[in-house]
This record gives structure tokens, sequence and C-alpha cells, in this order.
């Protein structure tokens, strides 16, 4: 076998792995939107049950329960937004990575071994940045979410009514942290990826 039929051979190995791949992002993509739809039912159901328990105890006016919340609730769309973002262009650039190489081969191109080989290398890169970049920004969410929880818990689980006084320094010690651990997690600006005659990954 020469060393064009090898390369060949492996570029098919390589778009077998990576339709795989896509298999396993999807069924990710899937149970991310499941864990945005538990988090954000968890949110609203202690944000209707702090509400009234503070308008019960004539501490807070439901319309100014509201407006209070409202910073926190603006950041929490906010990141869901950016989750759903990610997770929707890291599919598509599975997809395009997957679609690049068969369409190499189809046309021949993968015989030029220096070319493939460098094509091969690069995906290989951004694959592997893109995955820790995901990662990375669904540990950083699924954490925000589950403090936001503990700390609504918290002053619901006291024991007692709940005091307006407890109820702002929670709410501005969680902007605080959301403040401080924001990050750009909604970045779209990986480009998808296309094979040219003799040449490696470029940018659409």
């Amino acid at each position: 076998m020469g060393r064009g039929e090898e390369m060949a051979l492996l570029a098919r190995e390589v778009i077998a792995s990576y339709e795989a791949r896509v298999s396993s992002v999807e069924q990710i993509v899937e149970s991310t939107h499941e864990m945005l739809g538990t988090f954000r039912s968890q949110r609203e159901e202690m944000r209707a049950q702090l509400k009234e328990a503070l308008a019960r105890a004539a501490s807070l006016r439901r319309r100014d329960f509201d407006a209070m919340m409202e910073g926190v609730l603006a950041h929490q769309r906010e990141r869901e937004e950016a989750v759903r973002g990610t997770m929707k262009h890291y599919l598509h650039e599975q997809r395009t990575l997957a679609a690049t190489l068969r369409e190499a081969l189809a046309r021949g191109e993968a015989q030029r071994v220096g070319g493939l080989k460098e094509l091969l290398e690069e995906i290989t890169a951004r694959r592997e940045e893109r995955e820790r970049e995901v990662k990375t920004l669904l540990a950083e969410f699924q954490g925000e979410q589950e403090e936001l929880t503990r700390a609504l818990q918290g002053l619901l689980s006291n024991g007692g009514p709940v005091r307006v006084k407890e109820f702002k320094a929670t709410l501005r010690a969680i902007q605080s942290r959301c403040c401080a651990g924001r990050v750009n997690g909604g970045r779209d600006d990986g480009n998808p990826v296309r094979l040219l005659p003799g040449e490696g990954v470029r940018p659409l």
C-alpha cells in the first residue's frame, strides 16, 4: 500500500470517528436542552415560593420582588442563550468537519499526502480546542445554577419567615458572583471550515 493510499485510509477512519462523534454531540446537545429546562423550572418554582413568602409576611410587594429579581433572571436568560448558541455551533462545526473530509476523499484530494496530514492535524487541534471550550462553559453554567439554587433554597428552608434584609443580601451576593464569573460563553466566532485543493483548513 502506497503512502497516499495509507493517508486515504487514515482519512476514512477519521471520517468514521467524526460521524460517531457527531452522533455523540447530538446526544449532548439534547441533554443540555433538557438540563436548561430543568434548571429553569427549578428556578421559577423557587422564585414563586419566595415571592409568596415575602408577600404573606407583608414585607415586600410582589412588583418590588419582581423588579429586584430581574437582574438575576436577566443574567440567567443571557447565560442560557449563550449555552444554546455554543452547543448549536459546536454541533454544526462537527458536522462540517466530517463533510470536509468526505468531500476531500470524493475529489481524490486525500492522495495529496502532505496536505491531508496537515488538514487532519489542524482539524484535530480545532476539535480538541472546541471540546475544551464547551466543557468549560457547561461546567461554569451548571455551577452557577447550583449555586443559585442553594442560595434560594437557603432562604426558604431557614424555618421562619423570609426577611427582606436576608433576601436583598442574598441577591447582592448572587449578582456579585455572576459578574465576577461572567464569561463570553455564547461566542460563536469559530468558523466552519472547508478544504481547498492543496491547502489545509480555511475559515469560510
